[in-house]
């Protein structure tokens, strides 16, 4: 199991992990246009006892040829979010990358951050409506 918290690299806050009641589906994306930047990703976050990652897309081959590091961007983008999320960090989950869409020429590992990014303002988002 690849440790994405210490490849993230980054340190975590000295903060507890806010608890994650219920399973939550998200996309995210990154769609732009003008410089042709694709990329959108299904996953689920379940609660867990530690950040962990279960890669179930279809596509692992093919998104392993766009040579872009797959899944380790889209994971680096969840991570910019939910490691500093306020009040509290929510890093104990498990991410379940359902399915993928890309573009062979278009989707980049900057593209892939984004959209991670994303995901993870969603997810938090969630977060927030659950507990109010």
């Amino acid at each position: 199991m690849k440790n994405y918290l210490a490849l993230w690299g980054e340190g975590l806050p000295d903060r507890n992990s806010r608890v994650l009641e219920t399973p939550i589906t998200v996309v995210g994306e990154h769609v732009r246009g003008t410089k042709s930047e694709f990329a959108k990703v299904q996953l689920t976050v379940r609660p867990a006892e530690s950040f962990d990652v279960e890669d179930c897309v279809a596509e692992k081959i093919a998104l392993e040829k766009l040579d872009v590091g797959w899944p380790d961007p889209f994971i680096f983008g969840i991570l910019d979010v939910l490691a500093n999320a306020g009040p509290q960090p929510l890093i104990d989950v498990r991410v379940t990358l359902e399915q993928v869409w890309y573009h062979d020429a278009d989707s980049s590992r900057e593209a892939f951050l984004k959209a991670g990014r994303d995901a993870g303002r969603k997810i938090i988002a969630a977060v927030d409506r659950q507990s109010t």
